[in-house]
């Protein structure tokens, strides 16, 4: 068992440690729940979710005596939602990935039925580099950021929006098939990302991937794209590690944690 905390900053470093052992899995504990995942003495455990109880971060249910997340934390997520942006989170992480593979680098979301592009940082290539109007309603049945934010959404929600949008083409490869449409959507959903060649513009390919929330919920997408003479289907693929190393750290700051990881 691990001994006590010895001074203030062991002491802020035990309670972070106790507060991260709650989980949506885990949302109520009890003393020896904590003491165990911990691996502190009872006593110990016992004296930090107190001392967490009274400062309004922990609550104690009466019947269970189990402790759950307090009213404190709920107040201190209104506190960063206040001034929260996820361009101004996902833009160190988007330039550093156009620094890696010298393409340009878009954010998507999906809201109201209509997917835009919020935020891109450009290549730096002199020739064929990729222009996005921001905030401009894009088609929902085309370009790899449209099949991934698709593709996380609820099938009969997904068909009724594109039946309703109905599925025009924009080159001669766009998928204009509502069933094969959805197809890709589902490969999409299993494999973790999607791809683009010229589906959306002609001659310009592109490869996504999801932005994830505390929820386990699609958010967001990032893109790489770039000309299909330089952005060829294999490059994109070797890019593939550098995007989800991208969108997984971005889902991070968002709370998102994979099953099974840790804080």
């Amino acid at each position: 068992m691990r001994d006590k905390a010895t001074g203030p900053v062991e002491a802020i470093e035990r309670a972070v440690q106790v507060l991260d052992s709650f989980s949506v899995e885990q949302p109520e504990l009890g003393v020896a729940e904590v003491a165990r995942q911990l691996g502190l003495k009872r006593s110990t455990a016992h004296r930090a979710l107190v001392s967490l109880e009274v400062s309004g971060l922990l609550r104690q249910d009466p019947t269970t005596q189990k402790y759950a997340l307090g009213p404190k934390v709920l107040l201190l997520a209104q506190v960063f939602q206040s001034h929260f942006s996820l361009p101004a989170v996902a833009l160190p992480a988007m330039r550093a990935l156009r620094d890696r593979c010298n393409e340009t680098v878009a954010l998507h979301v999906l809201e109201d039925g209509k997917r835009s592009c919020v935020m891109q940082v450009e290549s730096r290539h002199d020739l064929r580099r990729i222009y996005q109007n921001l905030g401009a309603s894009l088609p929902l049945h085309a370009g790899s950021p449209s099949k991934v934010l698709m593709a996380y959404m609820a099938e009969d929600e997904a068909r009724a929006l594109l039946e309703a949008e109905g599925l025009e083409r924009y080159t001669p490869v766009t998928i204009a098939d509502l069933e094969q449409y959805m197809g890709e959507m589902r490969d999409a959903r299993r494999r973790g990302y999607a791809i683009s060649l010229g589906e959306h513009s002609h001659g310009i390919n592109s490869i996504c991937a999801p932005i994830m929330d505390s929820r386990g919920m699609a958010v967001a997408a990032v893109n790489i794209s770039g000309p299909q003479a330089r952005l060829t289907e294999s490059r994109m693929l070797e890019y593939l590690p550098l995007l989800r190393e991208t969108t997984t750290s971005i889902s991070r700051q968002l709370g998102f944690r994979t099953p099974g990881a840790g804080a």
